[in-house]
Parts: structure tokens; sequence; C-alpha cells
């Protein structure tokens, strides 16, 4: 069914008006983008593949995915986020709400700055509130009541006249008619941060371990537009009182020109943040340099592993399974520590004959653990804790901040301020003033119904779908 010019006017703020039927290329394409079909199914599609690639880790070494790798490395999914397929999604999307919001913002401009007030009296009679009225006043004094009472109610009030009779056309809440909008706006600059985050942001991991100072240049992946170093003071674990982790804290100075100038404690998802860069407190681990030696291989072998780390014994089907470092051991406590201080620092490891455990023990560091009655020897030489650093530095967060503040703005226009619109053709029937009256609002429906009652009180007892007096 076609729609009359007047009905076109009230249609939904910001909704998409008749047009006439295009066959050329870039308008079919046109459309295409316009659709918020197309939107939701690429929403779907990006929300699905963000699951995929928040399970498989991204950007690891290849021996991280095993036999896996090749799959994962044709399919793009080691590094997800900056595959060409993931980018050509966000592509689509950013043109979808581009579209849609170009299509969107005309309409809405006229109906927030221009607003017409001529309709037809069949298009009032066919809203769901609406009421007819013969007053004992003329149609000027008729007209003069009405706008009146609507601008007390705080309603904005727009007069046309046109062939004897006057259109009233009155709203309140304007701004709302914005919120979907600007919450589309809003995800476009979240799109376009994101983007420049992956292209023009780096990213990278270390692990160092206390005393160490690196300089932004070893950190593995990242490549650095700056050139100053950061020194691990302190790595500890603080523990609950029922010997279960709490927190893993790192103490990092910044040196920069060979001056120290910052040196702040960093834990998870507290960073320390210097020249866009910042230093996530993101893994932790050990060094522990051992010997292992055997009668075939007397001065033994001198490796660095670090806990879960497997280490045959030369010479022997013998193997050391180095399973953890218990910096306060006790006996009756097994694998968990009495404190976290040092007071009788262990390492426990598994003892192995090939694929057979044959024993377990709990070895003092710097002293040697004869295996199977002088088989073999394990020597535990120290234990070196190191902290596992993601360095980050990403031009895009300051531009997603702002995408989240216009989203929220957006959301708060659209939920809490409802745009309501009243419509009203006075006309002057045997000297008498004659009006038409209908209201309409999209949303937060049920307090309009009371409000239209109160505005209608004066013309009717009951302002209802087909109300008259």
């Amino acid at each position: 069914m076609s729609k009359n010019k007047e009905d076109l006017d009230m249609l939904p703020e910001g909704a998409k008006q008749e047009q006439e039927p295009q066959t050329g290329f870039v308008d079919r394409l046109w459309n295409i983008f316009s659709s918020m079909k197309l939107g939701l199914f690429l929403l779907l599609v990006i929300a699905i593949t963000s699951i995929a690639g928040t399970i498989i880790p991204q950007k690891r070494m290849p021996q991280d995915y095993g036999s896996l790798y090749p799959l994962y490395s044709a399919l793009g999914l080691t590094d997800m986020y900056a595959s060409w397929w993931f980018v050509t999604l966000l592509f689509l999307l950013a043109m979808n709400l581009f579209i849609c919001s170009f299509n969107r913002m005309t309409p809405l401009w006229n109906l927030f700055a221009k607003p017409k007030a001529k309709v037809s009296e069949g298009y009032l009679t066919r809203l769901d509130h609406h009421l007819t009225h013969q007053s004992t006043k003329n149609q000027e004094g008729l007209c003069q009541q009405v706008k009146e009472d609507w601008q007390g109610r705080g309603y904005r009030v727009v007069e046309e006249k046109l062939d004897g009779k006057v259109f009233l056309h009155g709203d309140k809440g304007r701004y709302g008619i914005w919120g979907s909008f600007i919450t589309h706006v809003s995800l476009l600059v979240i799109l376009f941060g994101a983007v420049l985050g992956i292209y023009f942001g780096t990213e990278g991991r270390i692990a160092a371990e206390v005393g160490r100072t690196f300089s932004l240049h070893e950190v593995y992946e990242l490549t650095p537009d700056e050139d100053f170093k950061v020194r691990v003071d302190d790595f500890k674990t603080i523990y609950r009182d029922d010997g279960s982790v709490d927190a893993w804290v790192s103490t990092l100075t910044v040196i920069d020109e060979g001056q120290e100038v910052l040196t702040e404690e960093i834990r998870v998802n507290h960073p320390l943040n210097y020249k866009g860069y910042k230093f996530y407190q993101s893994f932790y681990g050990s060094y522990i340099p051992l010997r292992v030696a055997s009668p075939g291989s007397p001065e033994g072998v001198e490796v660095t592993v670090t806990e879960r780390d497997f280490v045959p014994v030369p010479g022997t089907n013998l193997g050391v399974w180095v399973a953890q470092y218990i910096p306060d051991f006790d006996p009756n406590l097994g694998w968990v520590s009495k404190s976290p201080d040092p007071n009788n620092p262990r390492i426990i490891y598994v003892l192995y004959r090939g694929n057979q455990q044959i024993g377990i023990g709990a070895a003092t560091i710097g002293e040697p653990e004869i295996l199977v009655g002088g088989e073999g020897a394990v020597t535990f030489l120290d234990y070196k804790p190191y902290t596992g650093l993601s360095v980050r530095k990403d031009p895009g967060v300051g531009i997603v901040w702002l995408g989240c503040g216009l989203m929220i703005l957006g959301l708060s226009l659209s939920f809490y301020v409802p745009h309501r619109r009243i419509w009203a053709i006075i006309e002057e029937k045997d000297g008498k003033g004659h009006f038409t009256m209908g209201g309409h609002a999209q949303k937060n429906k049920i307090a309009f119904v009371k409000e239209f009652e109160d505005i209608a009180t004066p013309y009717a007892r009951k302002a209802e779908g087909s109300g008259t007096s």
C-alpha cells in the first residue's frame, strides 16, 4: 500500500522513506549496504569469529600450536585480528554503518529542526491515541488554547495554515531522536580505533628475571619507536592465608637517556604507562639452572630449564621432571608452601625410568640429589624467578574510548529521552472550532498514554483509539 506525502512525514524517527526503484549497479550496492539485516549478520559473524580468536592463542610460536599450526596458519587464526578476512569483515561492517547513518541523517535533521505540522486527518485517526472535539470557541480561540496548553507542558509547537485549516505539531524530547544515530556513529569510531591499533600499534612479550635491564628492542615481536630501558627491580607472588595465589607484583623502573624517570609496581590490569607504552603483568615463571650427572658422565651436563621441563640423565634411561618450586617447604603440606617467604626453598622433582614414574623428591637448592642408589645425580644450582611482561602501544585506544563515550551518550538519549509527538488539525465549522488531535511515541509508550490522556482531558473525558467528544 502506498503512503501519501503527509503520512510519510510521520514515519518513525530517521526511518528510510519509500524510494523509487533503482536499477544501477551503484544504487543496488548502496541498497545492499543500507540493509539492517546485513549489519546484524556481519555483527553475528564477527562475534562468532572473535570467540575463536579468544580461544586460540594469538601470536604464539609455531610449537605452541602443535600439529594444528599449518591449519591455523593457513586460516589466519594465529593472528586472526590482523588477517585479511577479519579486516574485510570490519570494513564491510563499517560500510554498512556509514551508509545506514548517512541515509538517516537528513530525515533526522528535518525532524529535529524543521518538523512539518501538516498531516492528513485520516492519518491522525489511525493513530493509537487520537480524539475529535467540537469547541464553543471559534477556530482562532481554540487554536490559541491548544497552543498554550501544549507549550505549558513543555512541547515545542509548530503551526501551519492552509485552506482555512490550522495544522499544529508539538514535540518533546527531540534530542532523543539522535540516540540511535549517535550509537551507530560510536560503532564506527570504535571500529576506526580498533583498525588503527591493528595497523599502527605494536605488542610484544618478554620474560625478565629480577635485576635485568632490557631495552624495548629486546622485547619479542615489539617494533618500538622509542629507545628507553626498563629494569625489573622486584617480582613477588602474594599468597592468601589459605596458600592460594592472590597476585603477582612486579616493580619496574624506567630508564630514559640514562636517568631513572619512573618506578612503579604493576599487577594484572594495573600496567605501567610511559610514552604511550604500557607494561602489563602477563605471566610468570622461573629459570632453574641444574646439573645432571651419572657414573658414565661424572662431570655432568649443566642446563637451564623452567618448571614443567624434563631433563634426561646422560648415559642412563633415567629422566628428571622439574615440577615446582616451593619457597617454604613442609613435608606435612606436600606441594603447598608453608609461607610465601623462602625459609626452606626446595625444588619438587619427579624421577622417571623410561615412561614409568619411579620416585619423587624435594631437593635442596645447591645440594646434589643421588638418584636410585647412585645411578645418577641432579643438582639444582639456583632458582631465578622471572616476571612475564606484555608491552603494548596502541594509538587507537583514545579513539576507542571516545567511541565508548559516544555510545553511552547515544544509548542514554535513546532510553532516557523519548521523543513524543502530537498533531492537531483545527478548522471552523458552523462558527465553532473543531479539531482532530493525535499523538505518537516510539518509546516509553506506557508513560505516553497517561500524558496523552492529560493533554486530552480539557477536550474529552476519554482519549483512546476511537475516542471522540
